[in-house]
Order: structure tokens, then C-alpha cells, then sequence
């Protein structure tokens, strides 16, 4: 066939030609369907898939779409709203008297007389930053019997100049927290403090708090397992050039970080086990559907992205039932489940909403896309209405989004991790400070506390 030239085709008979004609036909069909399928797959972004936005190119048909839902209202305050302003203190720590030292009319000299507040200002200032260097003596006491007796330094006090508690708890916030590098840090600790450390010191302040933390961390993930719902998400990383996953699980007590090479289960039964009684929230990744939990719940953003699509490509009618059945069963959780509604009631809407899942998805489908979507709805039709059944479940997995979200930043900034050693430890690091954000605790009192080897998270609600 691929040697045929007009001198051969002269050759043949009408069948034979024919017979061509028909293969060739046959073959420029499925081209025209294999580039409709690669233009569908360009036409993918973040904002009707479940691609992340940083895999977007600058031809996407369409810029990154919010799935919220117009209000009405317009932008800016809204009426009635209270603005919040910088409230003067009743204590100032110092005050000064702008008063008139004579007449403006006759210039008398005003300095003896009394004069009366009119009117007070405030400014926020910071005193000039300054180290404190604090000495330890040791002293030596001979006593009259003969014997020499030698003073005890403090146990976290172990060389002739080292760094304070207090400082290396601001390096680690500043590192982890807010990702500056080594080197930076170091510049900016010398600019700040006029005190030189090395990216050396660094990283053994680091492998200090990673060591007093562990107890912590682990802690942590027992207080999550806990709770009625857990969310987790998991994104690509580079550890020493190489691809890795960071992993999170998260929920409003707390969030768990780990990093390794795999996205599979031997992940989750690592870390989070398979003895877990709650409902795991998730965007349908083979890894957490395998996960064992009382219950699933599928990530409806997630969901909605991908409806997105089928209705801009394949203007598919399905997709958007199902779009509107989804944003509609978001609604009616949250009117079922007030305090006067009726429980039988209740049961029968969240009756009739899975039936009308069930409906859509044994409809007759027409797109690739769109029977592909069908598929995966069918496959997991228990886990998108699953929050129907609990006020305290929610429908997404925004919050496991954001907490994976510092993986990326710390990416963009730092480009890699250049130990698997330093990815482990800064997982430990990170789970610590946004869990201590989380339970509303000050972060830098927090830190200090586990340098301290004192701190606890105490009894999770």
C-alpha cells in the first residue's frame, strides 16, 4: 500500500480500486479522530480539569475559571458592613506632649501655663533590633575541707558562643514557614542581627528541631485519625532531581505531611494505616479510594471541573444535568440539617437526590469525554453524595489543596530538595507550625517550646 504510484494504480481493476478507497477512507478516519482527541486533550486546563494550574500553557482556550457562583452583589463593602480600623492602646509606653511653647497671636512665653489634651495620636514603632548576649559563669568553689567544687552550666548551654533558643526558633519559622533558602536566611540574620551564621548552623538548627519533634509529629496524625472527617491531596516534588510525592492528611485539628518516592496505597498504609473510622475526603485517586475509612466523599470541585469540560467540547447536555445536580445537593445539605427540619424528611431528599444520580448516570451518553466522566460517576456513584448524611462533612477538598499548596511554593523558591534528609524534616517542620496554626497557638511560643522540649499540643477536640 505505501508503494502504490500513479503507475500502478493504472494497473488495477475497478474492485481494486475501490478496495483502496475504502481503506484509505477508513485510515483518514481514525486520523481525524485521533487529532480531535489530541486537540481536546490541549484544550484541558485547570480551570475544567483536574490538571494543576502550572501545567496551563498561554494557548488554553480559556483562562482559569472560578467555580463559584455569581452573588449579585456588587464588589467592595457591602452595606451595613463595619469597617475595622487600628484601635489607640489605653497604655502607651511612652508618651509625648506636642504643646505650643508661645502665643501664635502675641508671642507671649506659654511654658508655665496649664494646658488641655485636645486631641491624641498613636504610632506603632519597633526599638532598634539588637541581640542580647547573655554569659554563663562557671564558678569554682574550694571548700575548707580541700575539695574543689565546680558550678554547672544550663544543659542546652554546650559551647563557648552559640545560638539562642529564641533565635533558632526564628530561623526555623523563617525557613519553613515562609521559605526562605540558607543562604538567604543566613544574609538576612547578619543584616538583622549583626550576628554572621553559616548555612551549616542552619541546617543542624533544623536537624535539632526535627529530632525533638518527632514525638510531635507523630502525635499529630493520631489526633487527625480521630476526627469525624480527614481530607488528603498529594502533588510531585523534586527530591534530588528525581520525581517524589508530597503527601498530606489534614482536617481542622491538625496536618500531617510526608514526602516519598511513591503515589501508590503502600503510601497510606505507611502513614495512615487501615484502621481508619472516619470519612476520607479526596479527589478519587486510586491510592485514597483503597484507603479504609467508614466512608468516602469525592471532591465535587473536582467533579465540576470535569463536567466543565464536557459541556465546553462536547456540549454535552448530560454534564450539565449533572453539574446542576451537584451544586443543588450543596445547597440542600445545609437547609436539611437545621435545627427544626424533619428527620423522615430529610432521609427522603437524600433519597431523591441519589436516585436522581442514579438516573443520570445510566442515561445514554454521547462524547468521549463524557462517557469516560459517566464511567467514573457510575464506579463511585456512594462517594459524591456521602456528605448528604452529616452536617460536619464537607463536599470538597479545598482545605487538603491548600495545605499541599506550601510544596509548590517551596518549589517555585528553592527549586528541589537537595536531600532526602531535608524533605523528611521539613515534612516534620511543616506538619508542627500549621497544626499550631490551626489550634490558634503563637507559632514562634510554640517553637521555642519544643527546643525546650516542653511543648505539647494537649487533648485535641
Amino acid at each position: 500500500m505505501n508503494n502504490l504510484n500513479t503507475n500502478n494504480l493504472v494497473n488495477f481493476d475497478k474492485e481494486h480500486l475501490v478496495g483502496i478507497i475504502i481503506t484509505q477512507s477508513g485510515m483518514i478516519e481514525q486520523l481525524n479522530d485521533k487529532v480531535k482527541e489530541l486537540e481536546n486533550q490541549l484544550n484541558k486546563d485547570s480551570s475544567n480539569s483536574s490538571k494543576p494550574p502550572s501545567s496551563d500553557s498561554n494557548f488554553s482556550i480559556k483562562k482559569n475559571q472560578s467555580l463559584r457562583q455569581k452573588s449579585g452583589k456588587k464588589s467592595g463593602g457591602q452595606k451595613g458592613h463595619k469597617g475595622a480600623n487600628r484601635k489607640q492602646v489605653s497604655k502607651p509606653d511612652e508618651t509625648i506632649s506636642c504643646r505650643p511653647n508661645k502665643c501664635s497671636n502675641c508671642g507671649k512665653d506659654l511654658s508655665n501655663k496649664q494646658g488641655k489634651i485636645i486631641a491624641k495620636r498613636q504610632e506603632a514603632d519597633i526599638p532598634p533590633i539588637k541581640p542580647i548576649i547573655i554569659e554563663f559563669q562557671q564558678e569554682e568553689i574550694k571548700c575548707s575541707c580541700g575539695h574543689c567544687n565546680k558550678g554547672e552550666f544550663p544543659d542546652h548551654i554546650k559551647s563557648p558562643f552559640q545560638l539562642g533558643q529564641n533565635l533558632k526558633s526564628f530561623i526555623v519559622y523563617l525557613n519553613t514557614a515562609h521559605y526562605i533558602p540558607y543562604k538567604r536566611l543566613s544574609q538576612m540574620v547578619d543584616d538583622l542581627l549583626n550576628i554572621r551564621i553559616s548555612q551549616g548552623t542552619i541546617d543542624n538548627t533544623l536537624d535539632y528541631f526535627n529530632q525533638q519533634g518527632i514525638p510531635i509529629y507523630n502525635q499529630i496524625l493520631i489526633d487527625i485519625k480521630k476526627q469525624k472527617w480527614t481530607g488528603s491531596d498529594e502533588t510531585g516534588t523534586k527530591v534530588k532531581g528525581k520525581n517524589w510525592w508530597q503527601w498530606v492528611w489534614q482536617n481542622e485539628v491538625g496536618s500531617f505531611y510526608a514526602i516519598e518516592k511513591g503515589r501508590g496505597y503502600a503510601v497510606v498504609e505507611k502513614y495512615f494505616g487501615a484502621d481508619y473510622i472516619g470519612t476520607l475526603i479526596h479527589d478519587c485517586w486510586s491510592a485514597q479510594n483503597n484507603t479504609a475509612a467508614s466512608g468516602h466523599q469525592l471532591c465535587h470541585p473536582h467533579l465540576l471541573r470535569d463536567l466543565i469540560f464536557c459541556m465546553e467540547v462536547e456540549k454535552s447536555r448530560w454534564a450539565y444535568q449533572m453539574k446542576q445536580l451537584l451544586l443543588s445537593s450543596e445547597k440542600a445539605r445545609d437547609v436539611i440539617w437545621n435545627d427544626n427540619f424533619i428527620p423522615i424528611l430529610r432521609k427522603k431528599i437524600i433519597k431523591e437526590y441519589n436516585h436522581k444520580l442514579k438516573q443520570l448516570i445510566n442515561q445514554s451518553v454521547t462524547g468521549k469525554e463524557s462517557i469516560r466522566l459517566q464511567k467514573r460517576f457510575k464506579k463511585h456513584r456512594i462517594k459524591i453524595f456521602y456528605f448528604m448524611n452529616d452536617p460536619d462533612i464537607p463536599w470538597h477538598n479545598n482545605s487538603s489543596e491548600q495545605a499541599i499548596r506550601n510544596s509548590k511554593l517551596h518549589q517555585k523558591i528553592s527549586g528541589c530538595f537537595r536531600s532526602v534528609k531535608g524533605a523528611k524534616r521539613r515534612s516534620v517542620i511543616l506538619s508542627i507550625i500549621e497544626t499550631c496554626k490551626k489550634r490558634n497557638l503563637n507559632i514562634l511560643d510554640s517553637l521555642q517550646q519544643v527546643f525546650q522540649g516542653r511543648f505539647n499540643f494537649g487533648v485535641a477536640e
